[in-house]
């Protein structure tokens, strides 16, 4: 039985697969065109839009690729924990332009989304050890992929619509921000 009580599923939820493949689209609808200014703009907890991007970009091979391939490849693996911050602070992406890391993720969710696709029941069953967490299989990472996205889409959202908020006047006061 799975989490309260339900059987796992066995197949990724095409919600899931629909996020995945559009993340890439709905970054570069969200950002192009904005002011560089709003782009590096930290938020309170230090990121700016740019940042976002730049851990989605690695979260991409490092969360969620190479843990599902470690999964399908040995015995249960033991997976560890990631420190985004320091991944991004040591990954090179300061250097990196916001085109080019829309572009990169564009062209990597292509190629993962139809890998994901691929996978037999028996892969999506396969599964890890998480540090943190316990037991985790291939498509709970699947699904945490595409929730993951979503966090981070909000993320994006609430800092443009925070940037926004000064400017709207008594409007202001029609919304939470």
């Amino acid at each position: 039985m799975g989490v309260r009580g339900r059987t796992p599923r066995v197949s990724i939820d095409p919600a899931a697969k629909a996020v995945i493949g559009s993340t890439p689209r709905v970054l570069r609808m969200l950002l192009e065109g904005l002011p560089w200014t709003l782009v590096e703009a930290p938020n309170p907890e230090g990121w700016s839009l740019k940042d976002i991007v730049a851990h989605l970009h690695d979260a991409e091979s490092i969360a969620f690729v190479e843990r599902i391939q470690r999964m399908l490849h040995e015995n249960r693996p033991f997976i560890r924990s990631i420190d985004p911050p320091a991944r991004l602070a040591s990954g090179g992406y300061a250097e990196r332009g916001l085109a080019e890391l829309l572009d990169d993720l564009d062209r990597q969710r292509a190629e993962h989304l139809s890998w994901l696709e691929a996978l037999t029941e028996d892969q999506l069953a396969r599964a890890g050890e998480h540090d943190t967490v316990g037991e985790i299989r291939v498509i709970d990472i699947a699904h945490q992929w595409a929730a993951h996205d979503m966090a981070h889409l909000r993320q994006i959202a609430h800092m443009i619509q925070a940037h926004l908020a000064p400017l709207m006047g008594n409007t202001r006061g029609f919304y939470d921000v």
